[in-house]
């Protein structure tokens, strides 16, 4: 796959992606409708969520009811809240607009500038929340101090990212695109990992608490066809077991904080254990796309292609529908 197609694949393979998934749910979205990402807050309070509204949406995590609509241009493709304090980091695509960190008590955003024009996929704190990552379509990996203020730089050499995940102890990322990356922080050091021999878009990638092992999600190929594959990797980068089991992409993946069970978006909300065994499955309607935790994991909280959000308890049973 060239350079240009994969830089294509990465902007605009949304289209298809809805007619797959038209084909294998039997019904039709518009592509605005699209709720990309949901991040519920640390404290429980907030759960935020965004996608192809142009809008950055709050809900109370504690009524499930929405208590703040806020502009913000192009395709909002990853929240991700700062471990301790109230502020949420905000990846986007599509409009040239940086990513930022928004604060909930002021309504305010602040841009972290030097990023891809492109747009970015990935984006995270670090596990003590002083730095912030950032990955974007350009395959580059941007590090900033909480303050903003750009650190390091580094090319991955991929031909995008489109997701990444912290050590939950070190300074260490894991991205992903059509490869993975692992990069230290602290030694300025890079490396990759090959996860299958086929070239296949990789979408979402997730440390374990324990810091022991991670685990990626990728799209598979449904033209060749290659089935989207769950994959557990030691901290080294050695392969533990490949699960294929979704007939869809995994759109987002989420370890619960006690590190027991992965929730996993795709055509259905799985629940698996920290083994790879699955535990239950909820049925959608639509892909789901965004996936979270509540911070005492009893519920999770879903996105979806159609713009449809849902609480779920850990068992992945629907608890009831945000409306917004």
């Amino acid at each position: 796959m060239s350079d240009k197609y994969w830089k294509y694949w990465l902007l605009f393979a949304l289209p298809g992606c809805l007619l797959w998934s038209c084909e294998h749910k039997g019904t039709s979205h518009h592509i605005d409708a699209v709720l990309w990402t949901a991040a519920w807050s640390p404290d429980g309070h907030t759960i935020a969520m965004g996608g192809n509204h142009d809008s950055l949406r709050l809900f109370s995590g504690d009524t499930y009811r929405l208590t703040s609509n806020r502009p913000v241009p192009g395709t909002i493709t990853k929240l991700k809240w700062h471990p301790t304090e109230g502020r949420l980091a905000i990846a986007t695509q599509t409009s040239g607009q940086q990513p930022g960190t928004f604060n909930p008590d002021t309504g305010e955003i602040s841009f972290l500038n030097g990023t891809s024009e492109l747009g970015s996929r990935g984006i995270g704190w670090n596990h003590d929340g002083t730095l912030l990552a950032v990955g974007d379509l350009d395959a580059k990996l941007h590090i900033f101090s909480i303050q903003g203020e750009l650190l390091q730089t580094v090319d991955t050499e991929q031909k995008g990212i489109t997701g990444l995940s912290w050590h939950p102890k070190k300074n260490l990322i894991v991205a992903v695109g059509e490869y993975i990356s692992a990069y230290d922080y602290e030694t300025d050091s890079l490396s990759s990992i090959i996860s299958r021999p086929e070239e296949v878009l990789m979408l979402s990638v997730a440390w374990h608490p324990s810091g022991n092992f991670f685990v990626t999600g990728d799209y598979g190929d449904n033209f060749k066809p290659l089935p989207p594959l769950l994959q557990f990797w030691t901290e080294e980068g050695v392969k533990i077991r490949s699960i294929n089991m979704s007939l869809k992409e995994y759109r987002n993946i989420c370890w619960s904080h006690d590190g027991r069970f992965l929730a996993t978006a795709s055509d259905a909300l799985r629940i698996w254990t920290s083994e790879g065994e699955l535990l239950h499955t909820g049925s959608s309607d639509n892909l789901l796309w965004g996936v979270d935790w509540s911070p005492d994991d009893r519920h999770i909280v879903t996105t979806d292609i159609g713009g449809r959000a849902f609480v779920w308890t850990k068992e992945a049973k629907k608890v009831r529908e945000l409306v917004h």
